[in-house]
């Protein structure tokens, strides 16, 4: 008797009819796609064919006004002229956190639309700051590092300030950064230059 006789056939030749079976299929179907994607005239359209598309509408408008679709562009024209409006204005990262969540849009979408807003002199949902949390430690030591090198005081003024008020230097940065947003005077000026 011969083994290799057998009416049900080998499951070697059994695989490799079913991989046969399936690479047609792929092929057939991708072959499909590609023809029934192929962009032609409407003329062409038989009956067998779904309904002809409708010819794109032109959705320029009139004018060479700009419209607020053109103000809400997405995070590929986030530039640093938006940048700068955004983060000029006072805003902070935790606002555009909120905005994004807001507008529903990732964090860098949510910055570019917000600085191109604000060039067009319109004003956002949120206020400036208003999305920080001034309980938590981190933010408000942030907030008067920020000021300090804002102010235009540098790490040489800090060690001066440091020196005068008898604390390492990291106290008297925040220590000055505080002054600076509560308004009062430090005893020595800035020797750098303030952002403006």
């Amino acid at each position: 008797m011969n083994p290799h006789t057998s009416t049900t056939g080998s499951p070697r030749r059994t695989a490799a009819v079913g991989v046969v079976a399936v690479a047609l299929t792929v092929g057939a179907v991708g072959t499909a796609y590609a023809l029934a994607t192929v962009d032609r005239p409407a003329t062409e359209v038989t009956a067998g064919d779904a309904a002809p598309q409708a010819p794109a509408v032109d959705a320029t408008p009139a004018s060479d006004e700009p419209t607020a679709a053109d103000a809400l562009t997405g995070a590929d024209e986030y530039t640093r002229e938006r940048s700068d409006a955004f983060w000029g204005a006072g805003y902070s990262m935790e606002d555009a956190d909120a905005l994004s969540e807001l507008w529903h849009v990732e964090l860098l979408e949510a910055k570019g639309r917000a600085g191109q807003l604000l060039l067009d002199g319109q004003q956002l949902p949120i206020a400036p700051g208003s999305s920080l949390d001034l309980t938590d430690p981190d933010t408000v030591a942030r907030l008067q590092l920020a000021a300090f090198w804002d102010a235009g005081y540098t790490k040489d003024d800090s060690t001066a300030l440091a020196a005068l008020w008898a604390v390492d230097v990291v106290e008297a940065k925040a220590t000055a950064g505080q002054m600076i947003r509560d308004g009062l005077p430090l005893p020595i000026g800035p020797s750098g230059t303030p952002v403006s």
